[in-house]
């Protein structure tokens, strides 16, 4: 028997050596399975906070664009005098210089009204959180006469081209005058419109 434990216990030693290696083969192979499942997790959990990034971005991007188109017309109407102080004396000024320019006879006579807010009624003013309508409108009666029909059309497209401000003309009274058939008897009322700054 000396002669078989000398052959088995070796057999027995490599037996047990490819049991460990076995077990330890699966134990690396169910570390990796784990591994690789866990990294594939971390993998899509990160694909999904760059998608989430991504439509931040492309939300933030959107955000942008209107607020610089915002920023742009804000700019725009500032500038055409529609927001800010009303500038009642340049107003008037332009007026008188658009009717000077087109060689009309010295007749031109106007009034400027105080500012009114556009709609008062919109919004009570005790409520803190609503919108409130803050335009105002200013009336402008102009008064022309001893003119022709041409040359006031030829006022109202200059005043079209070069006044600024917005405006609407609200009514045009035209009537001949009766003395002397010389000229147009004309009486228009124009609103110009601002909105004061906050």
């Amino acid at each position: 028997m000396n002669a078989y434990s000398v052959v088995l216990k070796p057999a027995k030693v490599a037996l047990i050596l490819f049991a460990l290696s076995v077990v330890i083969a699966f134990a690396a192979v169910a570390g990796l399975v784990r591994y690789r499942t866990e990294k594939e997790q971390s993998i899509l959990k990160t694909a999904q906070q760059l998608a989430t990034t991504r439509e931040n971005i492309k939300k933030l991007t959107y955000d942008l664009d209107s607020i610089n188109r915002l920023a742009l017309q804000y700019k725009q109407l500032t500038q055409a005098g529609f927001i800010g102080e009303p500038d009642r004396d340049g107003w008037v000024q332009r007026l008188e210089t658009l009717y000077r320019d087109t060689r009309l006879p010295p007749t031109l006579r106007y009034t400027l009204a105080p500012s009114q807010p556009l709609n008062p009624q919109a919004v009570p003013a005790d409520a803190p959180t609503a919108h409130q309508n803050n335009v105002l409108h200013h009336g402008l009666a102009i008064e022309l006469s001893g003119i022709h029909d041409g040359e006031f059309l030829d006022f109202m497209a200059r005043l079209d081209s070069d006044w600024r401000t917005p405006y609407r003309v609200e009514t045009c009274q035209i009537a001949r005058e009766a003395e002397a058939l010389t000229g147009l008897q004309i009486r228009c009322t124009v609103e110009l419109y601002s909105l004061p700054e906050k």
